[in-house]
C-alpha cells in the first residue's frame, strides 16, 4: 500500500534492482515512463519485462504472463486501483472486482506454484475524516488474500529514505519498518 507515488516507483525500482529476471505488470504507466526515460535500470545483466494491459488484449497478454512466470523470480503488479481505468465506464464495477480478483488470484497461484513472488500495489486515498484509506474494492481483495501487507512511504527525516511498514506477515510482527537509504537498509521493530 502507498499514498505517495513517487515513494511507490523508488521501491519497486529498488526491487526490481535485486532480481535478475522480473516481470512488471504496469497499470498505471508510471514504472514504464521512468524505465523508458533510463531513470530507472535494472541491475546490469538482469532483464525485465514490462506488460501495459489494455481491454483488448487482457486475456492473451495475462495467457502469457503466466505461462513465462517459470522463467522470472519476481511479478510485479502495478497497481490495483489503475485497473478500474482500462476498462468503460459502462462496465459494472462488480464484474471488474471479480474480473481483478481472478486475475491476480491466477498470478498468485502461479507465483505459489512456481515459488515465485508477487507483489500488487494499491494506492491509498486521503479522506478528512478517516485519514489514509484504501478503495473498498482494493481493502477487501488485498487484505484478506495477501500473504503479507505492507505500506510504503517516504521517511519523516527528509533525507530521502524510504521506509517499508510490515502491516501482516508470517514471519515479521506488525510494525516491523524496513528503512530504505541510498547505503543500506536497517530493519527495526
Amino acid at each position: 500500500m502507498f499514498s505517495d507515488p513517487y515513494a511507490k516507483l523508488c521501491f519497486t525500482a529498488h526491487l526490481v534492482s535485486q532480481f535478475d529476471k522480473v516481470i512488471y505488470i504496469d497499470l498505471d504507466t508510471t514504472f514504464s515512463a521512468y524505465f523508458n526515460a533510463m531513470l530507472v535500470k535494472p541491475r546490469k545483466g538482469s532483464s525485465i519485462n514490462i506488460y501495459l494491459l489494455s481491454e483488448g488484449r487482457l486475456v492473451p497478454m495475462i495467457k502469457d504472463i503466466i505461462e513465462s512466470m517459470g522463467k522470472t523470480q519476481l511479478v510485479i503488479f502495478d497497481s490495483v486501483n489503475s485497473f478500474y481505468n482500462l476498462f468503460p465506464a459502462r462496465v459494472k464495477t462488480g464484474d471488474l472486482n471479480h474480473l481483478l480478483s481472478v486475475l491476480l488470484m491466477l498470478l498468485v497461484r502461479r507465483g505459489f506454484d512456481q515459488n515465485i513472488p508477487v507483489l500488487a500495489t494499491s494506492m491509498l486515498r486521503y479522506r478528512k475524516d478517516r485519514g489514509w484509506v484504501q478503495s473498498p474494492a482494493s481493502r477487501r481483495l488485498l487484505k484478506h488474500r495477501s500473504a503479507a501487507r505492507l505500506s510504503v512511504e517516504w521517511s519523516s527525516s527528509g533525507n530521502g529514505d524510504i521506509v517499508v511498514t510490515i502491516e501482516e506477515h508470517d514471519s515479521l510482527p506488525a510494525g516491523t519498518q524496513l528503512i530504505y537509504s541510498k547505503d543500506n537498509v536497517m530493519i527495526t521493530v
